[in-house]
């Protein structure tokens, strides 16, 4: 039985790269990733940061750049590393992964909670004491200890006070929307190191940034206040995670994925319970392709995402707009549909990463 590696959790590879895992499941043998930190000595990449890590000069991979910079670094970690590179038939596009032979040490993140957990609050910084608090806040939730766990720097200690994100694990998906609802109805009152940003919060942010193209200043801020996965706990910034369970994964590598043309699509959402993981979905009824395919009418049956910020992008009922990949998709059980996806990997090089979007519409 393959072991199962969790979303946004880390493993070090035989030749000292740490990788994130990108997703709750994987094709046989091998783990979706983003590549995190490599030794300098292993690659020269062109326009990425270097950071002194476990001993090493480690250069900080990045995918979000120029395309340009993104094009000649993946080509070069290729080049070195082909077994990394899995060209998906099925897909027809794609996946940065490792091999599980190549997998020198996995992080187990429910472990290193506990760990974490024996630590005296006095002998806490700062960021750790915000960390105590949030564990402490998600159990107030009803989640127990044993589905929560630490990730990336939180985990590793190699955190930057007052820069690094609170990095927090929920195992299973009812878990994670018991937390989210939680933090939801959080009395700011009864929780007063518990803040999120304000309406004028995104809208200056918006200004601030012109963040988008797609979305009107309004529809912005519509889409991003609700949502509570991302916040603050005593000034320092959370983000929380929600991993399926192995008994609760819904995409299977064996469905056959035929690419059509890149679409943008209305409908509206009838399920939006697997839009809390990733990958993810929306679940979608009434839709119409505004543009990008000949068959306006053909059903949609769900917006997928691989990217995390479309994850609670939308709520059952809302009416949605998004840009992505139109996929006919053949299940190994014979099922056909269409779907939309948003955030392949191939997306950093390509002209539809610039046009990908969702967004719930303001009535």
């Amino acid at each position: 039985m393959q072991k199962h590696y969790y979303e946004a959790s880390l493993i070090d590879t035989n030749e000292g790269i740490q990788c994130k895992v990108y997703s709750n499941s994987h094709p046989k043998g091998l783990v979706v990733v983003k590549p995190k930190y490599i030794p300098e000595d292993l690659i020269k990449f062109v326009g990425l940061r270097k950071r002194f890590l476990f001993g090493k000069c480690m250069t900080r991979f990045n995918l979000f750049n120029k395309k340009e910079i993104v094009e000649e670094n993946l080509k070069r970690f290729k080049k070195k590393f082909p077994d990394f590179l899995y060209e998906c038939k099925n897909h027809k596009n794609w996946f940065l992964v490792v091999p599980e032979d190549k997998i020198a040490k996995f992080y187990d993140t429910q472990a290193g909670l506990k760990e974490f957990m024996k630590v005296p609050e006095k002998d806490m910084d700062n960021y750790l004491k915000a960390t105590k608090g949030m564990i402490d806040l998600i159990l107030e939730s009803g989640v127990g200890i044993d589905d929560i766990g630490i990730s990336h720097s939180t985990l590793l200690g190699n955190y930057t006070p007052g820069k690094s994100d609170i990095d927090i694990i929920v195992f299973g998906k009812d878990n994670g929307w018991k937390a989210i609802k939680f933090l939801e109805s959080a009395k700011t009152s009864e929780h007063p190191k518990l803040k999120w940003k304000t309406k004028k919060d995104w809208a200056k942010y918006y200004k601030d940034r012109i963040v988008s193209k797609t979305f009107n200043e309004e529809e912005y801020v519509f889409n991003m206040v609700r949502k509570k996965d991302d916040g603050f706990f005593n000034g320092h910034v959370f983000s929380i995670f929600v991993v399926e369970k192995p008994d609760e994964l819904w995409y299977s590598w064996d469905d056959v994925h035929e690419p059509l043309a890149t679409v943008t699509v209305r409908g509206i959402v009838t399920d939006d319970y697997n839009s809390i993981v990733r990958p993810g979905y929306y679940e979608l009824k009434d839709t119409n392709i505004l543009k990008g395919y000949k068959d306006k009418d053909i059903p949609v049956k769900r917006i997928v995402t691989w990217s995390r910020p479309f994850v609670l992008q939308a709520e059952k009922g809302n009416k949605v707009e998004a840009c992505g990949l139109l996929e006919k998709v053949k299940t190994k059980q014979g099922e056909e549909y269409y779907q939309v996806v948003i955030g392949y990997m191939d997306t950093y090089t390509t002209d539809r990463g610039e046009l990908e979007y969702m967004k719930a519409l303001v009535d």
